[in-house]
């Protein structure tokens, strides 16, 4: 499929890629822009090498929401099932998704970044979730944000549709780490860097892990957990070869097996 809206690069090395939205000037997400989104998050799937997958916007930008003229009573089914794809596309994805936000992530915008593992933000960036005050609602966040940030601070973000600073939101545990406006990329790529620095395999093994724990009661979990440590991680080469080479005092030589 050809990208008209949206750019998809691979780094040199496999590890990594970076989906761009660009529609600009506001990156705004119809229906068409989001079916590229999901081809290439299918193709991406193909990626044996790759760990870590950056999203993030072109010319300044993340994304300031839905396009509303898709937003049609014939429109508006299609559209929210092409959307919703998307989220669950990413949440199957054996890789680490990073949304790489500057300038407005706002509306599906700022839900694009949620539905991803984690969100590094630059200093001025803003975001905000207006759907109320466009009559509607954000069913993305009205699922993700009460589980992961302070309850009644996502219940006043979501009624009010007021802007939120990155630094708000790095305070209250939604934005992992803050980078300077000037010079955003290079701190990013140090922090993939740092992720994709580890075994491949034991990454998506502890990915999985973490939705073990987050969707299961506290026992259910531990047991989930505990066959996916015994069966999957134990039968990895990096998972014998990082306890050794921490027992000789050297550094890791990942397999990726």
């Amino acid at each position: 499929m050809e990208y008209r809206r949206i750019a998809v690069e691979l780094d040199e090395g496999g590890q990594a890629a970076t989906l761009r939205l660009s529609r600009p000037p506001s990156n705004l997400l119809n229906i068409a822009m989001m079916e590229e989104i999901n081809d290439a998050l299918q193709a991406l799937r193909g990626h044996r090498w790759l760990e870590v997958l950056v999203i993030r916007g072109a010319e300044g930008t993340f994304s300031e929401g839905i396009d509303l003229k898709d937003h049609g009573q014939k429109r508006v089914q299609r559209m929210l099932q092409v959307y919703l794809r998307i989220f669950e596309t990413i949440r199957m994805l054996d890789v680490i998704t990073i949304a790489a936000v500057e300038g407005h992530a706002w509306g599906a915008g700022f839900e694009l970044a949620l539905g991803c593992n984690l969100i590094v933000a630059s200093e001025t960036s803003s975001f905000a979730l207006p759907q109320v005050s466009q009559g509607l609602i954000p069913p993305v966040a009205s699922a993700i944000l009460p589980r992961i940030a302070p309850r009644r601070r996502a219940m006043e973000w979501i009624l009010t549709g007021s802007q939120i600073s990155a630094h708000r939101l790095e305070h209250d545990g939604v934005v992992n780490r803050l980078f300077p406006v000037d010079g955003f990329d290079e701190p990013l790529a140090m922090f993939v860097a740092e992720i994709t620095s580890k075994s491949g395999p034991v990454l998506q093994l502890a990915k999985r892990a973490q939705f073990e724990g987050y969707y299961s009661s506290f026992p259910d979990a531990l047991q989930s957990i505990q066959s996916l440590y015994l069966r999957e991680l134990m039968a990895l080469q990096d998972a014998r070869e990082g306890p050794k080479s921490s027992r000789e005092g050297r550094p890791p030589v990942w397999k990726n097996a």
